[in-house]
């Protein structure tokens, strides 16, 4: 053992009648130890709450829609074939977009229906899990893809009759809530665009009957979705025979954008393309900045720590002023000093950010992992679009923390280390 980082692991040990130094030594390591955990703790929380809400928003819409400026248009499977072979993509699948009104006994709410063809529909968007949860009131007993596989069964009697005659249709958790109604139950679709009678202008009216309960997890969209088939779609909003768009899912959610713009390219005029990205760029940019601005903020946490460090090491300097001289009298150079303080300030920065560290993990998982500590925190879906508390752990971010942090360690002992090598040794022993 080299004796500077002896003598600093001494130093860190005050005599009785000065054992104030080392309780403000404990301080700083205490003050790290929090500042590490507690960056460590939001950056987790932040980065989960970010990566759910996109997988939530990409479970309902799909990474790029193919949208026509002339609005519907037909030829939908031979353009979605052509899609479909398109490098990149792994799943096309044609819609119908429209708006209406839900109607069950006097509970009438908005809502938008979306035309789908169960067979593709679950390449683009996660509605066999979703279908599989919501219909399935002990689905927390089954796996994924025993959820997707009941889900993708139920889904596929959109295109069957039903026991009453009347078209199926499928509703979120949330709207079967607002409805008063079950699976099984009948509603009435209204669209306000109806024909004209003797009597005026009448609303389009159809019964659809309810086979199946989707549950997305975010209200948003649980609150104000409902599928039908693809030509019941039609045949409703009189498209004939004519869809909304095309909507598709690629090899890697991040490459949308750019292969967004290859398809428009591919496809030519009039089609044009809208991806995730662009769609939800507020929204994500402001959770990017306000998960750097909370960093920034808790990172003064680790500068206040690092403040308590330069303190410890000045008051340990005044202490240890006799000691600095003996040893500049028995041949200890400058850097032999200064690397004894060096030593003491980053012991206190290595203990603490390592504790810091292990605690901050350990938090993280049990935030991730415990039933319990979950049911202590409960999240309103209507406020924070997520029903349970999101963490990720990222090995980089601790990375960054930790370096962050032993550095700003490093940078408050450099002063009072420098000022302990300058000690004039006949200075110090002149009245001993």
């Amino acid at each position: 053992m080299r004796y500077e980082f002896f003598i600093g692991l001494r130093y860190l040990k005050s005599r009785k009648k000065q054992s104030f130094v080392s309780v403000i030594g404990l301080i700083s390591i205490v003050g790290v130890i929090i500042g590490v955990m507690s960056l460590n703790v939001v950056l987790a929380v932040m980065k989960g709450f970010e990566d759910e809400l996109r997988d939530k928003i990409l479970g309902v819409n799909a990474h790029i829609v193919v949208l026509n400026y002339n609005g519907a248009f037909d030829k939908y499977d031979e353009i979605t074939k052509k899609i479909a072979e398109y490098k990149g993509v792994a799943g096309a699948s044609p819609f119908v977009y429209g708006q209406g009104m839900l109607v069950a006994g006097s509970n009438v709410t908005g809502a938008v229906i979306r035309g789908i063809k169960p067979e593709s529909a679950g390449s683009v968007i996660n509605i066999y899990e979703a279908v599989g949860k919501g219909s399935d009131l002990k689905h927390k007993k089954k796996s994924l893809e025993e959820l997707k596989e009941y889900g993708k069964k139920l889904l596929g009697k959109l295109d069957k009759k039903t026991l009453s005659g009347y078209p199926p249709i499928i509703i979120g958790k949330e709207l079967a809530g607002s409805l008063g109604v079950i699976i099984g139950d009948e509603i009435n679709l209204v669209s306000p665009f109806g024909k004209i009678g003797p009597l005026g202008h009448l609303p389009k009216v159809r019964k659809f009957e309810i086979i199946a309960i989707f549950d997305y997890g975010m209200f948003e969209y649980d609150s104000s979705i409902a599928y039908v088939s693809i030509k019941d779609a039609m045949k409703f909003f009189d498209m004939k025979n004519k869809v909304s768009g095309i909507e598709l899912k690629t090899d890697n959610a991040y490459d949308a954008k750019s292969l967004g713009s290859e398809l428009k390219d591919y496809l030519g005029f009039p089609f044009y393309t809208r991806n995730w990205q662009d769609v939800n760029r507020s929204l994500f940019k402001a959770l990017k900045l306000e998960r750097i601005a909370i960093g920034i903020f808790l990172a003064f946490i680790i500068l206040v720590a690092a403040l308590d460090i330069i303190s410890t090491l000045t008051m340990v300097v005044m202490e240890k002023n006799r000691d600095i001289a003996i040893l500049k009298a028995m041949g200890a150079s400058r850097n032999s000093i200064l690397n004894i303080f060096l030593t003491e300030g980053m012991i206190i920065g290595i203990v603490g950010t390592t504790i810091g560290t292990i605690l901050g993990y350990l938090i993280c998982y049990l935030l991730k992992t415990s039933d319990f500590i979950k049911s202590l925190i409960p999240f309103d879906p209507q406020v924070y679009y997520i029903s349970e508390f999101p963490v990720r752990i990222e090995p980089i971010y601790f990375i960054v923390v930790a370096f962050t942090s032993l550095i700003i360690c490093l940078i408050a002992t450099l002063y009072p280390s420098f000022e302990a090598s300058r000690k004039d040794p006949v200075e110090a022993l002149r009245y001993e």
